[in-house]
């Protein structure tokens, strides 16, 4: 099971909607990261839609959280950017849902993202809503 950055801010907003079922999620199964959730994550820092007080802080217990749930951080491959440019194409995704999608179908893994709008209509796409896993 494959997630992508929407979960992981899920999982660390006690604020956020999907907080619970992205908690229990994570703590409840085998999951691993979509490498270009980290580096969507740090944009999303960077330009200051995500505030943190301790930028190395947050870093540091990110890893830790992956480290304490197990989550395995899939290894980033050349296939992945062939074929999220494929699905920009045909499916009008942004740059890093492109990516997590295509990490799923290159890695024939499933995809758990609360963006059901962008990833229900992909041919071939094993997705599935968190709130179908709660």
């Amino acid at each position: 099971m494959l997630v992508e950055t929407d979960m992981l801010i899920a999982a660390m907003d006690p604020e956020d909607p999907g907080h619970s079922i992205a908690r229990k999620i994570l703590a409840e199964h085998r999951i691993a990261l979509s490498p270009y959730a980290l580096i969507e994550m740090d944009l999303l820092i960077k330009s200051g839609v995500i505030v943190v007080k301790d930028y190395i802080m947050f870093w540091r217990k990110l890893n830790s959280a992956l480290e304490q749930y197990k989550i395995r951080i899939v290894k980033p491959r050349p296939l992945h950017f062939a074929k999220a440019h494929k699905l920009r194409t045909q499916h009008g995704l942004t740059y890093f849902d492109s990516l997590h999608a295509a990490v799923a179908l290159v890695e024939d893994l499933e995809l758990v993202s609360f963006d059901e709008k962008a990833y229900s209509t992909i041919v071939g796409l094993k997705y599935r809503h968190p709130r179908d896993l709660a």
